[in-house]
């Protein structure tokens, strides 16, 4: 593991932990195989392992915090129904003890939940910090947050089901993306173009992006957001998008250079002998 290297930095993230007595698995022995899970996970899906092993190298730092705080979440939401640790009005106890009991089964989900949203929270916090890091606009990583819109776990899921959402974020973030994906293809088809399109995607989570792209981006991926939520396609905004882009031939090359671009060309009139009239 690179960033829960030794028991003490796991404790300082989890206050309350019962405190182990002599011939007794610290915590981080019954946690080891979670946490290597975890800060794999980390790894894979938002930061890379030169990221990580950069951030690795300074715990002082927030991001450090960050990461190390979303890796303990995920590895505890995993592995709480698997250990003998319980929750108590002062924290964490180990069932094996003489004066603790077991938690209820209703506690332990309840602590699963707070685990859960505790990893989500600081998945936005991390994404935040992680678009600063001219590192990570390199990596694998940012390239497939920017095959959608929909970036940001957080603005997305409250967006389309509420304030009240109180379930597993992440994995309804990940829903809502693989129907975005589909929309924003049909979009781009036929108004935004697939070139105009990915610039916009670049530009969500790009710190230096050009103000007016960023305001474009939010136009696309409002009439995203309002059919994710059921609502019918917003035809006349994405209209009028496109003549916003139309007007602006200097800014958008890539969309006039497209095969979209066509669609909006106005027909060719040409006049026939048997026409009635003549245009000139």
């Amino acid at each position: 593991m690179k960033i829960i290297t030794d028991n003490n930095r796991l404790l300082a993230l989890v206050p309350n932990v019962a405190i182990t007595v002599e011939g007794e698995q610290t915590l981080l022995d019954k946690l080891t195989p979670w946490l290597n899970t975890a800060e794999q996970w980390v790894e894979n899906k938002l930061t890379g392992e030169d990221v990580l092993t950069d951030i690795a190298a300074d715990p002082t730092t927030n991001v450090w915090q960050q990461v190390a705080g979303l890796i303990v979440a995920e590895a505890l939401r995993q592995a709480i129904p698997s250990l003998d640790l319980v929750l108590t009005p002062n924290g964490f106890g180990i069932v094996s003890t003489q004066d603790v009991a077991p938690a209820s089964k209703e506690r332990v989900e309840r602590l699963i939940d707070k685990m859960t949203a505790r990893r989500d929270y600081l998945i936005d916090m991390l994404i935040d910090s992680l678009m600063q890091r001219q590192d990570w606009q390199e990596t694998s990583q940012r390239a497939w947050f920017a095959q959608s819109l929909l970036q940001w776990p957080k603005m997305v899921v409250t967006d389309v089901c509420g304030n009240n959402f109180d379930g597993d974020r992440w994995a309804k973030f990940l829903e809502l993306r693989g129907r975005a994906v589909n929309i924003e293809a049909e979009i781009a088809e036929r108004w935004v173009s697939d070139e105009l399109m990915q610039r916009l995607r670049d530009t969500v989570l790009d710190p230096n992006a050009d103000v007016d792209d960023m305001h474009l981006a939010g136009r696309v991926a409002r009439c995203v957001l309002d059919e994710l939520q059921g609502l019918p396609r917003k035809t006349h905004v994405l209209d009028r998008i496109v003549d916003y882009i139309r007007k602006r031939p200097d800014e958008y090359p890539e969309w006039q250079e497209s095969t979209t671009a066509r669609l909006f060309e106005p027909p060719l009139f040409r006049n026939k002998k048997e026409s009635t009239g003549y245009f000139f």
